[in-house]
Parts: C-alpha cells; structure tokens; sequence
C-alpha cells in the first residue's frame, strides 16, 4: 500500500557549492530514530546477538539497525557518499545547470520520509523556490522555501465562472 504523490511543479535550486552542507544535515538525521518510519522485528547483530523490535540502539552505534527513513538503508551514511545521492535514494530524480548546481527535482512515487530530508536542506535551498505536490486522490500541497525554512502550505483551486 502507500500513497502516491507527483510533483506536479517546481521551482527548486540547491547551489553546488552548498552540497557538503546538505549532505552533512541529512546524514545529522540519521541520529533521529524518533522520526524514522521503516523497521523489522528482528535483526541479528554481527556479534549473532538478536535485537527485537523496541530493543535500545546497540552501544557504539550512531544509528539503530532496526529503524530507518522510508526507502533509504539504516546506515545510509556508509552507503551515500554525497547530497545527489541521497535524494535519488529517497525517490527523487535530479536536475542539473551547466555547472552542477540542482536546478530541477521531479518524484512520481510512494510518500516516505522526503519530507524530512527536504526541511534539514532548507537552508540551503533557494529563497523562493517550491514544490507543487499532488497526491493520488489530487490533493495538493506546496512545499516553499525561504531560505531558512520550508513550509508547507495546502489549499485548493477555486475556477472562476
């Protein structure tokens, strides 16, 4: 199951020289076991110890190996190395300019966790760009950016006689 979203448009740029950036606040959520919505009941630790669903983060682990972001790996942060990475992994395919800024986001797939990873880049995206986004059952949603922050706004179309 899941629902569907497409980006029905957007005006979205991420300066190539703010990659680093963006890539070290999405690895920083990988910290964040509280957000994550993917899981399995059971996991056997390297050392053959089986962990259970609710069992703590093992010592010495920055991240839980049964917790992780929807569509993305517990230890994404071995795996991704860089901020493109990351978004392709979450599901969204990625725009460039002539010289390696991102100037374009598309995603036609299952909700997930993007969300998350798209208010930890926000600072590092351009003021005044935005995601029109429209769901399965076509509500729409708009995810803006002010240079800060993102916000999330909803609405609907009203036509005119």
């Amino acid at each position: 199951m899941g629902y569907y979203v497409d980006i029905d448009e957007a005006d979205f740029f991420i300066a190539k020289y703010n990659f680093d950036a963006a890539y070290k606040k999405c690895v920083e959520l990988n910290d964040r076991d509280d957000l994550k919505s993917g899981g399995c009941c059971t996991f056997t630790l390297p050392n053959g110890e089986q962990m259970k669903w609710g069992d703590p983060r093992p010592e010495g682990m920055n991240y839980h190996p049964m917790k992780w972001f929807s569509w993305m790996e517990p230890n994404y942060p071995e795996t991704l190395k860089t901020f493109p990475e990351i978004l392709i992994a979450l599901g969204f395919d990625v725009s460039y300019d002539e010289v390696g800024n991102i100037d374009g986001l598309s995603y036609n797939n299952k909700t997930g966790n993007e969300d998350l990873f798209l208010e930890a880049i926000a600072p590092f995206v351009r003021n005044g760009a935005y995601i029109n986004l429209m769901g399965e059952d076509h509500t729409m949603w708009q995810n803006s950016f002010d240079g800060e922050k993102m916000t999330t706004k909803t609405g609907r179309v009203v036509f005119d006689d």
